[in-house]
């Protein structure tokens, strides 16, 4: 195990003992993908809820709940601190800019925050819209930012934390169908066809540890893909497979899936 592996095991295994050992809901900095499956793997007293203030969050913190709160789930537990927001780890920034300056980009906003001295474990999903974009960032950084995030780029911006629960209220855009045909539901196949890339390109990509499986890391080119499973292809967006018993008449498998962005 790498260094840095050992040490974010170590500050999870940490989160999850003293919520074991005193009872108490705790909560880990956000995590990317890689370092979700890190946690996905510890043998841990509890069993963490990644949960990033979003629906279909990407970054997410890892959260250990004890049994007094009602987490059986990840639905479960976004229910409870809707009904409880002072316990949520997570607050939403709506972020406006103002509507003479042109339009502004993820990289924009997250400069504008690395700016400040925000640290990308500080922050997670960043979901920019036509006129600003929100913001999932840790709840000890709310106020902060709400007062100091102020600029990116040109334009000028209005931060403020929106109401627990509002924050995911329409806030998944539709995904694009389509459809290929693949000679087998291998994972380095969907890859290349779902994403739009050569053979080796996938097979790199996968072996790299740049692909995810329902949000766990996945090493290996020849995983079989079925139903309702998610791709997520690290800077490249994400594939919902919706369907895959067809065959063409060439006796190919025809594919078909929801593509996110």
């Amino acid at each position: 195990m790498q260094e840095e592996t050992r040490l974010l095991a170590a500050k999870i295994e940490d989160k999850a003992r003293q919520c074991a050992d005193r009872g108490m809901l705790t909560s880990t900095a956000f995590l990317d993908l890689h370092q979700r499956s890190v946690a996905a793997g510890l043998r841990l007293p509890v069993r963490p809820l990644f949960y990033g203030g979003f629906t279909e969050a990407e970054r997410t913190v890892a959260v250990f709940a004890p049994d007094y709160v009602d987490a059986a789930d990840l639905a479960a537990l976004t229910a409870w601190f809707d009904a409880d927001p002072t316990s949520d780890p997570v607050r939403i920034l709506r972020v406006e800019k103002d509507r003479f300056s042109s339009a502004l980009t993820h990289r924009d906003y997250l400069g504008a925050l690395m700016a400040l001295g925000i640290r990308r474990e500080m922050t997670g999903d960043i979901l920019v819209t036509e006129t600003g974009c929100r913001i999932a960032v840790l709840a000890s950084m709310a106020a902060f930012l709400t007062e100091n995030l102020t600029a990116a780029g040109r334009a000028t911006l209005t931060v403020s934390i929106e109401p627990p629960g509002a924050a995911r209220a329409g806030e998944c855009a539709a995904g694009v169908p389509d459809s290929f045909t693949v000679s087998s539901l291998r994972l380095d196949s969907l890859v290349k066809n779902g994403f739009g890339v050569s053979r080796p390109a996938a097979c790199e990509a996968i072996t790299h540890g740049l692909v995810f499986v329902n949000d766990l890391e996945c090493l290996k080119t020849d995983r079989r893909i079925a139903e309702g499973d998610k791709i997520t292809f690290r800077h490249r967006g994400r594939i919902l497979v919706t369907a895959c018993g067809a065959r063409s008449r060439k006796g190919r498998v025809i594919v078909e899936i929801e593509r996110f962005r």
